[in-house]
């Protein structure tokens, strides 16, 4: 008995060095995709009022905010929908980024910078990790054609802050009834 109490407890401690060693080899590198669009149809904003009263930027509230995101090429994973939303007439593609990044505790994380070309668009995206992987998704979305207004008239801001648990692999939408955005994280496979 005491012979069957030894082999079982040294399969139970290969069992377990085994996993140790596969979580080891793992990698933590992912590739963030974010694709950012605004809404086109008055309709659907339901008569509702969503602005803040500043146009002061998100990344001054996201300290040390990075900008290592790139434009995400037409094979990206996100490109056939940000095809489908230019199309339809309805929504328009203010930016659509791409980049890799390992995943750290929110207190080692740093924010990645997101931008639209005509400005209108500013904020960050922080993916960490945290017992599940997070993304906090914190944007402004100035009214472009409400610039050439009355001097000293406000500008409206329309804002998309979200803290959420994403599953890798999935494409997680964060809505707003001015803009909305696509996220998808997902693990760099380990080339051999």
């Amino acid at each position: 008995m005491k012979h069957l109490s030894l082999i079982f407890i040294l399969a139970l401690t290969s069992t377990t060095l085994s996993n140790v060693v596969a979580a080891e080899n793992t990698p933590n590198v992912y590739e963030v995709e974010v694709m950012v669009f605004d809404n086109r149809v008055p309709e659907l904003e339901d008569g509702e009022l969503w602005t803040s009263s500043s146009d002061k930027s998100v990344n001054a509230e996201m300290s040390d905010v990075v900008k290592i995101a790139e434009k995400a090429t037409t094979d990206a994973t996100l490109a056939t929908a940000a095809t489908a939303l230019e199309n339809s007439g309805r929504h328009h593609v203010l930016a659509h980024l791409t980049w890799r990044q390992t995943v750290e505790a929110k207190s080692a994380s740093k924010p990645v910078q997101i931008t639209g070309a005509a400005g209108e668009l500013d904020g960050a995206l922080r993916f960490y990790l945290s017992r599940f992987l997070l993304v906090d998704l914190n944007l402004n979305l100035r009214e472009t054609n409400a610039v050439g207004n009355e001097p000293g008239k406000e500008i409206p801001v329309y804002r998309l802050n979200e803290h959420r648990r994403v599953k890798i692999a999935e494409i997680h939408y964060f809505d707003h009834p001015k803009f909305g955005a696509l996220v998808r994280v997902a693990p760099v496979k380990a080339v051999n």
